[in-house]
């Protein structure tokens, strides 16, 4: 077997590798060590001292104070105010444990912070490196999936490719101490797979995958397989058991997830995100529908950017493309950036919506091209294949 390397091919993943790098290095310096981070070492080191309260918090607090900015870590531990939830959490070993559950659900995430952490790095960096080392991996994986959406068309793939990139939204998210950025990988590297049509299996492994990394996307996830069982049912008029199966057994994970970290539930990270902050930690936590009506209304009003922006994504492809597999992937991305609003109704914070604009973005410019360089205008009719 002969290989053949296409030089135009070679000379964009060089680009895109020395871009990559010199982004790495600019974002290495302004790393931030957020809030979130203690309950991500917590989940850590809780791994290595079991229910050792006391030494969990001691080792995940003087760790962070040695490596952060000193306003990080001020901020942190909120400036030794007596009444500021930080410090009373970062001073209470049982209060800084009850919050580990909240974090160490995102078990891909956490098993790649330990990882990092037994090949040498410190702790508070290995939390920081998953999202540097993916936000590297993006280039090439955004580069691939325009390639195909592009027909081959390597210079204005390479070019998207590097628009995406220098977003500061994306670069910001390589920074910072969640798994958002991974996850975010983890579901262009799932569009790829849609796009190339790998086998359900594959991307159920992805799907499996993206839930370990952040459980919230479960509702992403059989959403997908349910999309995927309509429209199998409509083309071909029979029943796709096997999207049945890998929705059952996508949510059976899902559960053991949860059991396994013994997670409080939605409604005391709702609480907590977006009522109040709880001054101190409790078991139980009180949330009335008329408060999460309030709460989803008032954002709503401020979520009118995400959604002209989703909207119109959606009726590019409504318009360009007639193709049913093409119009139900874009209703089943737009329905998912609303479903996830309805769980976590935080207008301002975008990296929970980035993600679906993303894919929106993508699947629209499918459409377009589609609909001007691969056939007659025809191919707008509904019953297209």
């Amino acid at each position: 077997m002969t290989w053949t390397i296409n030089p135009k091919y070679s000379i964009c993943l060089f680009v895109l590798f020395m871009v990559s790098c010199t982004l790495f290095y600019l974002n290495f310096p302004h790393r931030e060590y957020g809030w979130d981070m203690p309950g991500y070492l917590g989940s850590y080191y809780k791994l290595e001292y079991g229910a050792d309260k006391s030494k969990i918090l001691d080792q995940t607090y003087s760790s962070i104070k040695k490596e952060s900015p000193q306003r990080s870590y001020q901020m942190m531990v909120g400036f030794s105010d007596q009444q500021n939830w930080k410090h009373f959490i970062s001073n209470n070993p049982e209060a800084f444990y009850m919050q580990i559950p909240y974090y160490s659900i995102k078990m891909f995430y956490v098993l790649l912070v330990f990882g990092f952490v037994k090949i040498g790095f410190s702790p508070p960096l290995s939390v920081l490196l998953p999202n540097m080392f993916a936000f590297f991996l993006l280039g090439f994986l955004l580069f691939e999936v325009f390639k195909i959406i592009l027909k081959n068309r390597l210079l204005i793939s390479l070019l998207l490719t590097l628009v995406i990139l220098f977003l500061p939204h994306f670069r910001y998210l390589a920074r910072i101490p969640t798994p958002d950025m991974l996850s975010l990988l983890l579901i262009v590297w799932f569009l790829q797979a849609v796009l190339k049509k790998y086998s359900s299996f594959f991307q159920a492994m992805i799907l499996v995958l993206i839930i370990c990394t952040r459980p919230d996307f479960i509702v992403f996830a059989v959403s997908y397989w349910g999309m995927n069982f309509l429209y199998n049912y409509v083309k071909t008029n029979k029943f796709c058991y096997r999207n049945i199966l890998y929705g059952i057994a996508t949510v059976l994970i899902y559960c053991l997830i949860l059991q396994v970290n013994d997670y409080p539930g939605w409604k005391s990270v709702f609480y907590d995100s977006f009522i109040q902050r709880r001054k101190f930690a409790v078991p139980e936590v009180n949330l009335t529908f008329q408060q999460y009506l309030d709460v989803l209304f008032t954002n709503l009003v401020n979520f009118k950017r995400v959604s002209l922006m989703a909207v119109g994504f959606l009726g590019i492809v409504l318009y360009f493309s007639g193709r049913l597999w093409v119009r139900l992937f874009a209703v089943f991305l737009f329905a998912n950036l609303y479903l996830k609003f309805l769980f976590f109704p935080s207008a301002g914070n975008y990296r929970f919506f980035s993600v679906f604009l993303l894919m929106l973005s993508l699947w629209a410019l499918k459409a377009i091209y589609d609909y001007y360089f691969s056939g007659p205008p025809s191919k707008r009719y509904i019953n297209s294949s």
